[in-house]
């Protein structure tokens, strides 16, 4: 009767054991789902901001030429 009760305990114990390491599982890929989504949103964010520095580097470039085009000094 005590071995029964002990052999009980322990496979209780494993089941618990067993759902807890389930649990942390799930909320670590959850977790890298979510960093992974971070990750992709920030490289869009980057991406746009480098698209709207070189446009913008671009109309600086074309002001640039045309004022120097005005004085004579365009650049070939």
């Amino acid at each position: 009767m005590k071995h029964d009760v002990l052999t009980a305990a322990m496979i209780e114990r494993a089941k618990q054991k067993a759902k807890q390491k389930a649990f942390f599982e799930r909320q670590k890929q959850e977790y890298e789902k979510n960093e992974q989504q971070e990750r992709q949103r920030n490289i869009k964010r980057l991406q746009m901001e480098r698209e709207f520095i070189h446009a913008a580097q671009q109309t600086i470039k074309g002001i640039n030429d045309a004022i120097m085009g005005h004085f004579g000094k365009r650049k070939n």
